[in-house]
């Protein structure tokens, strides 16, 4: 299941739109984990992810939005998210093995 936590602002700055937010986000796809942290929760974890305020939005562990954004950003956000998660990159390849270094030259000697 995708996770999507909601950073409250410490100074409850949009507290009602990231509310608003997240609950037509729990109609509108249940198949989501959605958390609002409120301001005293939000304190702790904001400046894991670098930030000093809020609001914030972290999906699946990582933060993808500073601020509220708009409802549809945020849904094509979550899709890129659990496309992210469903096909992860490949890993890199290890680098080739670097060819032996050739042998010294041999010396040539002069017949005679």
């Amino acid at each position: 299941m995708t996770e999507v936590l909601f950073l409250s602002s410490l100074q409850d700055y949009q507290l009602d739109r990231v509310q608003e937010i997240a609950d037509r986000l729990r109609k509108e796809r249940p198949d989501l984990s959605v958390t609002v942290a409120d301001p005293q929760e939000s304190g702790p974890l904001l400046p894991k992810y670098k930030l000093k305020f809020g609001p914030a939005v972290v999906i699946e562990g990582r933060l993808e939005f500073v601020g509220v954004p708009r409802y549809r950003m945020l849904l094509d956000r979550i899709e890129i998210s659990i496309q992210r998660k469903l096909n992860p990159p490949p890993a890199p390849a290890s680098a080739p093995a670097k060819p032996a270094a050739p042998a010294p030259p041999k010396p040539v000697t002069a017949s005679g």
